[in-house]
C-alpha cells in the first residue's frame, strides 16, 4: 500500500503523540517490509515476528528522532530511516544472544578449490529460494552477505556497525559467497 506524504506525516505526529491508531496504521503499512528486512538477518525463521515486533517498538519509541526537518517526508524517506532500525535491532539481538556465532566455522580444504557455480543457476531460483539459503549461512557469514550484497552497505560501515575489522568483513562476505556456491552446487547436482 502507498500512502502520500501528508498521510505519512500524519501518522509520525500521530505515533509521536503515542497514538494507537496512528501506532497500528504505521504496523499496517510497514509490516510486510519489516518481516522482509528480519528474515535476511534471523537465524530461524521462528525468531522473524519477535524481531519485527521488536523492530516496530523501537520505531515508535524512537520516531522523534525521524527530525522532518533533516528528513524528508516522504514513503521512501521513512521507509530508508525505519529499514535502519530493524538492521540494527536484528544486530543487536544477534550480538546479545548469539555472541559464540561469531566464531565461524571454516570451509574444508575440499570446499575451498571447489570450482565456481554458473550463475544461470542462480536465474532459475526464485526470491524465497534463494532467501531460504542465506538464512541456512552462519550468523557472521549472512549479516555481512546481508549488509553488503542486499543492504548495499560499504565493509567500513559493515565494520563499524559490528565491531570488526573492515579485513574480516571482506573474508566473511567471501565465505559467505563460498557457502552460497556450495549450497547451489549440491542443489544443481540434485536437480541435475
Amino acid at each position: 500500500m502507498s500512502l502520500t506524504d501528508e498521510q505519512i506525516k500524519y501518522m509520525i505526529d500521530g505515533c509521536r503523540k503515542n497514538n494507537r491508531q496512528s501506532q497500528r496504521d504505521l504496523y499496517e503499512w510497514l509490516q510486510g517490509y519489516a518481516h522482509s528486512i528480519c528474515k535476511r538477518y534471523a537465524n530461524e525463521i521462528n525468531l522473524v515476528e519477535d524481531l519485527v515486533m521488536d523492530g516496530f517498538m523501537k520505531i515508535y519509541k524512537n520516531i522523534a528522532q525521524y527530525d522532518t526537518s533533516n528528513y524528508a517526508v516522504s514513503e521512501a524517506a521513512f521507509k530508508g530511516w525505519s529499514k535502519r532500525v530493524f538492521i540494527n535491532n536484528c544486530i543487536n539481538y544477534s550480538r546479545k544472544y548469539f555472541s559464540d556465532a561469531i566464531s565461524l566455522d571454516e570451509l574444508s580444504e575440499q570446499q575451498q578449490f571447489e570450482p565456481a557455480i554458473s550463475e544461470n543457476i542462480m536465474h532459475n531460483l526464485g526470491y524465497q529460494e534463494i532467501i531460504q539459503m542465506v538464512m541456512r549461512l552462519p550468523m557472521s557469514y549472512k549479516t555481512v552477505f546481508c549488509l553488503h550484497c542486499i543492504d548495499g552497505y560499504s565493509h567500513q560501515e559493515i565494520a563499524h556497525l559490528l565491531g570488526i575489522n573492515e579485513g574480516t568483513s571482506k573474508s566473511n562476505l567471501f565465505k559467505a559467497k563460498r557457502h552460497l556456491q556450495l549450497l547451489l552446487s549440491s542443489k544443481s547436482k540434485l536437480n541435475g
